[in-house]
């Protein structure tokens, strides 16, 4: 009973998030951090634009193979530490642009769409686990697709982020932008007409 107090905690805590955070607004409060912890609670994408970085392998959770052409804006993140974040987003430049995807500044002409993600981590049973969602959104400011997830790593301590390694955040990496591309896939698809 104790281990799922914590947990319903974490997710009561990220919906919250989610709910608060789903307007037109990117910066997430951005310009008006006021003290550190603040700063760990928002964490900006790096802008990237060397796939070839040390670090940057591309990861093993590829979708099938077909071509998309995309050029997405990360908002900053809510709820992850900074470093944490940074590795995933390098991840995230190796393994899109390997699969037709581009990571491009906010408000770039042409930008396909913008993802805003949540995260929040908790631990239960000497593990800890990351829950992760994403709104990917249409440059009009409407929410089209939501992909979320979650990742469990070894290790227990009073702040869950101090379990949570760079490898994982990458393996998070390679799940967000595998289900990303799906979706790009199947939009993109004809809907199948009706046997005559």
């Amino acid at each position: 009973m104790t281990g799922i107090l914590p947990r319903l905690a974490g997710i009561m805590c990220l919906l919250f998030i989610v709910a608060g955070c789903t307007g037109a607004d990117s910066t997430f409060g951005f310009a008006k951090r006021q003290n550190d912890q603040e700063a760990t609670s928002n964490a900006e994408f790096p802008q990237l634009s060397d796939p070839g970085a040390p670090g940057t392998t591309p990861g093993t959770a590829q979708p099938a193979a077909g071509p998309v052409s995309a050029r997405v804006y990360f908002a900053p993140v809510v709820g992850a530490p900074v470093e944490l974040i940074q590795a995933m987003s390098r991840r995230l430049v190796t393994v899109g642009s390997a699969n037709g995807v581009s990571l491009v500044a906010a408000g770039t002409p042409g930008m396909t769409h913008e993802i805003k993600g949540y995260f929040s981590a908790f631990t239960e049973n000497g593990a800890t686990t990351v829950i992760h969602v994403w709104d990917v959104v249409s440059p009009s400011g409407q929410r089209v697709h939501r992909i979320q997830g979650q990742e469990s790593v070894p290790g227990a301590t009073s702040d869950p982020w101090a379990s949570v390694t760079p490898e994982a955040m990458e393996a998070i990496a390679d799940k967000i932008m595998a289900q990303y591309v799906l979706w790009l896939r199947s939009a993109a698809q004809p809907a199948p007409q009706p046997p005559a």
